[in-house]
């Protein structure tokens, strides 16, 4: 699956200590657009230069409720991303309605929703099983469906790379062409499904920027928000976002940052790896 699967991961160490009293996403760096709140860390400044230059087709903020307005919640917060926030700090868009001058009004659905582990099981042969950084490849003639479901109860993650055959890879595909790629030169899509308080990677970077849609649950993030390109003991701020059923959240190439999934519940996300 080439550079989409490539990431630093460092140890939960001292950087616990500095992210417990991080504050919360209404605390600070917010910005309205469209009417939505959009939690914004701040300029991610020296790793402005690594980020990769995405080659946008040229009509696409004319282009009204594509996929890329589905994934975002509206043609006005799709084109204020790449406008404004694309390659230059973190932000957070809530999916749930707002009230902007006292009228409800409903954002676009997302483009994925819900989660069929089963469907995947069936179809896809390189799922990856995860606790707290440790990693095995499932292996279903020693590991049956409900073993794998026992697995996730337990606090384990299914990490699942959306393939061909998968019921979401014509999803990939439509979102590969609004972004103007394909095949090998396409976006990466993998699947979290997490157990409760789970933690599939620890803090980490990304080699890639990447959007990330919660499907089910909650997730708690910690995210690096000073000393960008500095190793992560350096970091002294962290902001704590908690994604719920629909959010999206941005994440550009080498910001470190790290996940846990509801203490009852679980989580289930999908990071899309930017071409």
């Amino acid at each position: 699956f080439g550079s989409h699967n490539t990431s630093s991961v460092v140890s939960m160490s001292e950087s616990d200590t500095a992210v417990a009293n991080a504050p919360s996403v209404d605390e600070e760096n917010q910005i309205l657009s469209d009417g939505v709140t959009q939690f914004v860390c701040n300029d991610i400044g020296a790793l402005r230069q690594q980020q990769l230059e995405l080659q946008l087709p040229s009509d696409y903020d004319t282009k009204e409720n594509d996929i890329l307005a589905s994934l975002f919640g509206s043609n006005e917060i799709r084109n204020d991303f790449f406008h404004n926030i694309l390659g230059s700090r973190v932000a957070y868009f809530p999916r749930p309605c707002t009230n902007t001058n006292n009228q409800q009004q409903q954002l676009l659905k997302p483009p994925m929703s819900g989660f069929d582990l089963s469907s995947f099981y069936d179809t896809n042969d390189w799922i990856s099983l995860r606790k707290r950084g440790s990693q095995d490849m499932l292996d279903k003639k020693s590991t049956s469906y409900n073993d794998l479901t026992d697995y996730i109860a337990g606090g384990g993650s299914a990490i699942i790379p959306v393939i061909p055959g998968d019921y979401l890879h014509d999803t990939k595909e439509q979102i590969d062409h609004a972004f103007g790629v394909d095949g090998e030169f396409g976006t990466s899509m993998n699947i979290y499904h997490s157990g409760p308080s789970a933690v599939a990677l620890n803090i980490h970077y990304d080699a890639y920027p990447v959007i990330v849609l919660q499907l089910e649950g909650r997730k708690e993030w910690i995210i690096q928000n000073d000393n960008f390109g500095e190793i992560v003991n350096d970091i002294t701020d962290w902001r704590n976002v908690t994604l719920t059923e629909g959010d999206l959240l941005y994440i550009p190439k080498g910001v470190y940052h790290a996940a846990t999934g509801d203490p009852e519940h679980g989580s289930t996300h999908v990071t899309i790896g930017l071409p």
